[in-house]
């Protein structure tokens, strides 16, 4: 799993460095977490090896750790408003530095730690490199040209890469926090400006899935059997989800106190669940726990087992190690994809077509190169903006195909069923204009859509009521397999009349 958070207090990363970065989870006496520097922006500083404190403050100040100058033009710390009622407020206005932080499933966590097998450790930190190198080419800054903002690629990052091994709840948790700071060598002008994440955000779940197929390669080799769950990540087969629920207190904690906070305050139900998490993981944490060393560690893992559990992850990796000699190619692989994407969208990105192909050929012997090679060699048809964007000529014509007779083909019908009286008792104002428009169009193709929540449903219950008791026959299309008329988010359903079809979606 990949998540994000971005750093906007100074004072915040300075503590976050020295009370968690270089910590971990749990206090030993002695025991630092040494980070490492990673990117082609931190060559350019000549910072390579463990990461100092000094040097990581500096960044943090944005000042050049090698000469001790300021490093990008823009050093604001804080941005004043006034409001109406004359009070002052202060806010965050720079990016320190944002932490990306990359975790295997819980299996892999366990058998790494709980099995104490430390080739998932280096197969871990081996990925987590292999992830952060394509992460690279996505990093670029902003430019003005012409009085229009625009974004030149750059290529290059200043980062640094922690490893730590356990949750806040002492359970056994491999992640590493990658800390990439504001800052990027911009060739072109010479100079070091901020980092735009413009393309790095979007581009997550390639990265992600990066990290998951390098992973899966050591863990076959090494003899564990995986299971690829549909949600897009795997687990390691024999770590039973009893095992794996054990191992998740704090994730229970953090869904706990999800509830909590909907149930108390129900108007954030329709926010972002993932960014309520993450919020109540970073400010509702447990107090570290002091005097905690590997052999406790070791020592508290194995009294939550029992003797057959602690046998089963023991030897997780005794199996046959399976044949992971290329089943598929990689032209497989990005066909696979295309047929995939292509068959809901009409635009994607070229990461997005990397991701589903990667993630289509999990833990065989085919290169992420592999991947983009072939990408490069098919005949798309691409954007020339730094967002590379795809489609197909076959997408193109079937667009085409769509929407020409749409918009050539207006006000050629009778309406559908202008007599209806629309129900008022379970729609509301917005939704009964709607019904009625459907109802009484001349068009060929007519689109409807609604955002989420606003009775889409009901809506479009109603317009069959109208068809049915104008007589036309109603054929529902849909992503499901149903056996009655219902409507699903994202459903498409095309209704015959005569020999004209009309096609209403929503979405």
């Amino acid at each position: 799993m990949l998540g994000s958070k971005t750093q906007y207090s100074l004072k915040n990363a300075e503590s976050y460095f020295r009370e968690h970065l270089k910590t971990g989870d749990y206090y030993m006496e002695g025991r630092t977490v040494s980070g490492e520097w990673i990117g082609a922006g931190a060559k350019k500083l000549n910072l390579s090896g463990i990461t100092n404190e000094k040097d990581f403050l500096n960044l943090c100040r944005n000042v050049n750790p090698q000469t001790g100058e300021r490093l990008t033009q823009r050093s604001n710390a804080k941005r004043v408003t006034v409001d109406k009622n004359g009070i002052v407020h202060e806010y965050a206005n720079r990016r320190i530095f944002f932490d990306f932080t990359i975790s295997p499933p819980k299996s892999v966590s366990i058998a790494a730690l709980v099995g104490n097998d430390k080739r998932i450790i280096e197969a871990h930190d081996k990925a987590i490199h292999a992830a952060m190198n394509e992460f690279e080419s996505f990093a670029a800054t902003r430019v003005r040209t012409d009085g229009q903002y625009d974004y030149r690629p750059t290529s290059n990052l200043v980062g640094a890469i922690f490893r730590h091994d356990t949750s806040r709840a002492l359970d056994p948790h491999l992640h590493s926090h990658c800390i990439l700071f504001n800052a990027t060598f911009d060739a072109k002008e010479n100079r070091w400006k901020a980092l735009e994440t413009c393309e790095m955000f979007p581009a997550q779940k390639f990265i992600e899935n990066v990290y998951y197929h390098e992973l899966v390669k050591s863990l076959q080799k090494f003899g564990y059997r995986i299971q690829n769950n549909p949600r897009g990540d795997f687990e390691i087969e024999g770590v039973s989800p009893e095992l794996v629920e054990r191992f998740s207190k704090r994730h229970r904690e953090i869904d706990e106190k999800t509830k909590e906070l909907l149930e108390r305050e129900p108007d954030k139900a329709n926010q972002n669940i993932k960014v309520i998490r993450a919020n109540i993981a970073h400010k509702e944490r447990a107090r570290k726990i002091k005097d905690v060393g590997i052999a406790k560690l070791q020592s508290i893992w194995n009294k939550q087992l029992s003797w057959g559990e602690w046998w089963q992850v023991n030897r997780l990796d005794k199996g046959q190690s399976p044949e992971i000699s290329s089943r598929m190619t990689a032209a497989d692989a990005i066909e696979w994809a295309e047929n995939h994407l292509f068959e809901r969208r009409s635009v994607v990105h070229l990461h997005e077509l990397w991701r589903h192909a990667l993630e289509h050929v999990r833990g065989q012997n085919i290169s992420i190169a592999d991947i983009q090679s072939e990408s490069r060699q098919r005949d798309y048809i691409r954007n020339t903006k730094f967002s590379a964007q795809i489609t197909t000529r076959e997408v193109l014509e079937r667009e085409a195909k769509i929407v020409t007779p749409a918009q050539h083909r207006m006000n050629e019908y009778k309406p559908l069923a202008p007599k209806h009286r629309v129900s008022t008792v379970t729609l509301d104002d917005e939704q009964r204009k709607a019904v009625e428009h459907i109802l009484s169009s001349r068009d060929f193709v007519t689109l409807f859509r609604g955002g989420a929540g606003t009775g889409k449903s009901y809506t479009l219950r109603e317009v069959k009521i109208g068809l049915d008791k104008a007589g036309h026959r109603v054929q529902v299309i849909a992503p499901q397999s149903i056996s009655r008329f219902t409507i699903w988010p994202g459903t498409a359903f095309i209704l015959l009349k005569q020999s004209a079809r009309f096609f209403l979606a929503a979405q």
